[in-house]
């Protein structure tokens, strides 16, 4: 897949006050492992990390004139600004992101504002927006025009969830062949979300690149309810969907109940690798007590006859019913 994917749930989301830096760390690298290529932090992380994982390329959001002096204590591969930041003249020897909305139109004077209010190397856009529910063509075409005002520089598309159509643009865009998608760690009402994109790939276009990894997900999911003050669980959340959907989805043109393709053999299947995803993530993963702790304690507790008859039998309600 070309569209590469940058998070920034460490800027979107309010860490907690005591949150435990080994466990950002072990959420960075978890985020790493998943498949994302960019991480983008501001002052709250870096004042509690004196060290940064490797293996993954990083993006720093100013804030404020004032935090630009942490930017080198750490390697970064942008600095993102906006209009906002660019009220007084802005020096910095890491290479820009610009970030600004789309409202259509051509971008082509924006090139030289950067130039001529930041003392630095432009060197990437981010168009940010609550795109319409555009078709796929349309999205291709839009792609394409903004890249064609903003070259030779890559573009990054951060769609927002205003309309609820950041999930639905995130996927044109990436089927448009975009430079990188903005996504947002967990169940985020603001962003598209990095889990429901992950899951639309396997569940609806039954495709999952191979940089990314479901397991790694899982440990992102777990560590982001220790750092972050807000954001509901992602992972069961979708999981629930996915379950009622799946028992309860009717045929279009008879309004007969579709069959059930998940037998007992695919969801011992299933329980098998949820237990192994936990053990695995006990033995090698370098993390507190208390939080190991949690996770052996649900591999003893995990009960396969209560999972099945769950998947099977439970009724929920979900989004297509």
């Amino acid at each position: 897949m070309k569209t590469v994917i940058i998070d920034n749930s460490l800027c979107a989301y309010p860490l907690r006050d005591n949150a435990d830096p080994d466990l950002i760390y072990h959420y960075i690298c978890a985020l790493k492992d998943s498949g994302v290529k960019y991480i983008e932090l501001d002052f709250r992380t870096l004042m509690k990390l004196r060290r940064l994982p490797e293996g993954v390329e990083y993006i720093f959001r100013m804030v404020d004139p004032m935090f630009l002096q942490l930017s080198d204590f750490f390697d970064f591969k942008y600095i993102v600004l906006t209009y906002n930041d660019l009220r007084k003249r802005i020096k910095t020897k890491i290479p820009i992101m610009f970030e600004l909305p789309y409202a259509g139109g051509s971008f082509e004077r924006v090139v030289g504002f950067v130039q001529k209010h930041a003392d630095g190397e432009l060197a990437a856009f981010r168009i940010r927006s609550a795109f319409d529910y555009y078709r796929p063509a349309e999205t291709s075409l839009i792609y394409r025009e903004i890249c064609s005002s903003l070259m030779p520089y890559p573009v990054d598309v951060c769609p927002l969830n205003m309309n609820k159509t950041a999930l639905d643009a995130a996927l044109k865009f990436t089927a448009a062949n975009a430079d990188s998608v903005t996504l947002t760690a967990g169940l985020s009402t603001k962003y598209c979300s990095l889990e429901e994109y992950f899951f639309a790939l396997m569940t609806l276009f039954d495709s999952l690149p191979k940089e990314f990894d479901i397991q790694s997900l899982g440990r992102v999911s777990v560590y982001r309810s220790r750092i972050f003050q807000t954001g509901e669980q992602a992972l069961p959340r979708l999981l629930e969907i996915l379950d009622h959907d799946i028992r309860c989805l009717k045929n279009a043109d008879t309004g007969d109940r579709v069959a059930m393709r998940v037998g007992l053999k695919d969801t011992e299947y299933l329980g098998h690798q949820f237990v192994s995803a936990l053990e695995k993530m006990a033995d090698m993963e370098d993390i507190p007590d208390e939080l190991y702790e949690d996770i052996t304690g649900a591999i003893r507790h995990f009960d396969r006859g209560i999972y099945n008859d769950d998947i099977l039998y439970k009724k929920r309600s979900g989004l297509l019913n």
